[in-house]
């Protein structure tokens, strides 16, 4: 692979560099801008419009990339939203454009497992701030609980949850748009949502505008919050 070029729009002046746009990356990128530092955020895919993600095998296929070190072989858009790569005995498949992984999940929101937050390997301090920062994930996530019936929803039903405790499936929720009303009113004017029809698209990427990836929440605010510089990374050929 080439080296990469980064390429800017705007000044080159920047007090932190966040490379990547999913739930990691724009988290950092959103708590620093909230912070008063000039953060420019990189990511290597495009930023995708609702009316462009696919929505049959056919599309799915032609918005995927491949690339096999083991076979010496690659093919698809260096840019397309599914991102496969196969080294050794190792398989990695991820997604691509700015919102990362956020984009093509299935939007399942729960709760950390008590037994989790016991572990010994977490900071003692985070105990007191853990439901707080939960809570605040919720909020910019926006989840809700599944008012109807769809894929995710009954598979999610079949799914023994084991060690997750003092949890019913009742309170599995999601990061999806299901009140349009309700919801509309508390994102920022310019990122207004449509309600989740449940078509179960999620893993392909929402076409019907009704998922909370994170370049609507967190990337949007930070960008509002004028701290914020999208980068973009090129491929040299």
């Amino acid at each position: 692979m080439e080296k990469p070029d980064m390429v800017f729009n705007g000044h080159d002046g920047y007090d932190a560099v966040v490379v990547g746009s999913g739930y990691g990356g724009s988290v950092a990128a959103y708590r620093l801008s909230m912070a008063g530092v000039k953060v420019c955020l990189v990511e290597k895919g495009q930023k995708w419009e609702a009316k462009d993600f696919p929505t049959n095998s056919f599309k799915i296929i032609s918005a995927l990339r491949m690339e096999s070190q083991n076979l010496g072989v690659s093919f698809g858009p260096k840019d397309a939203l599914f991102q496969v790569y196969e080294q050794n005995d190792s398989l990695a498949a991820m997604a691509c454009g700015l919102g990362g992984g956020s984009l093509v999940n299935a939007g399942v929101m729960v709760p950390t497992p008590v037994r989790t937050r016991r572990s010994s390997k977490w900071p003692k301090e985070w105990e007191t701030d853990w439901d707080s920062c939960e809570t605040s994930a919720a909020t910019m996530m926006r989840i809700q609980s599944v008012p109807l019936q769809f894929p995710i929803a009954k598979i999610m039903k079949l799914i023994d949850v084991g060690e997750v405790e003092d949890m019913v499936l009742d309170s599995i929720k999601l990061s999806m748009n299901f009140d349009i009303e309700d919801s509309s009113s508390r994102l920022p004017k310019h990122q207004n949502m449509d309600t989740c029809i449940g078509r179960g698209n999620c893993l392909a990427g929402c076409p019907y505008n009704a998922k909370n990836s994170t370049d609507k929440n967190y990337l949007a605010s930070a960008i509002q919050a004028c701290a914020l510089q999208l980068g973009i990374l090129e491929e040299s050929d």
